[in-house]
């Protein structure tokens, strides 16, 4: 367990006695386990109240006050990866970009079987810093994952058009369009070989 979640735990169990009893003598093992299912309960149930509060603060354009409370959720549950994302988007918007980075690179590490925090930070650098070369690369290495949405590919595609790649841009495109129901990926090959069909200047 991290500090956060300790505190969260210790609160819980001077706050509920049942759940402290578990640990004395002669209580059995099956006891100890519903305790700590108990403890780690009563956390969740604080970090849905600490979600929530952002939320609050969000329509009273407290954003400060989000980021902060997102960094208390991370700590207690670094698997959120919503509180990751909202408060990297929120520390950028204020052109607190190092910082925002920095969140994003803590979520890869602490949730490394996701394509999630790739896609984000891929989606950061496409269309905050305008770099399609970091874009594409953090793009690519959420293709790696299980859970990887083919509609993410559409982002990918896009940065390699603005890196000037058209032929890899198609090619994301068609594999896109793999999927009968992406209309969106079939008007992009037209438009795309539309304009690889023209003559360079």
């Amino acid at each position: 367990m991290n500090k956060l979640t300790l505190l969260l735990t210790g609160i819980a169990l001077s706050a509920w006695p049942a759940i402290g009893t578990a640990a004395q003598p002669g209580h059995t093992a099956s006891n100890a386990v519903s305790s700590a299912q108990a403890a780690d309960a009563i956390v969740d149930d604080v970090v849905g109240g600490l979600w929530r509060l952002t939320d609050a603060h969000f329509h009273k354009g407290e954003y400060n006050h989000i980021i902060n409370l997102s960094r208390m959720i991370i700590a207690a549950r670094p698997d959120l990866l919503d509180a990751y994302a909202n408060a990297a988007w929120l520390l950028w918007s204020m052109d607190r970009d190092d910082e925002a980075v920095a969140l994003y690179k803590q979520g890869l590490k602490a949730n490394p079987s996701t394509s999630y925090m790739y896609d984000e930070l891929g989606t950061y650098y496409l269309m905050r810093k305008k770099d399609y070369r970091q874009a594409i690369h953090y793009y690519e290495e959420a293709r790696r994952f299980k859970d990887y949405h083919p509609f993410m590919l559409h982002s990918l595609a896009h940065a390699y058009e603005k890196a000037g790649d058209l032929p890899k841009a198609l090619a994301v495109w068609q594999e896109a369009a793999r999927d009968p129901k992406d209309a969106a990926a079939k008007v992009n090959i037209q438009r795309l070989k539309r304009l690889m069909a023209k003559p360079t200047p």
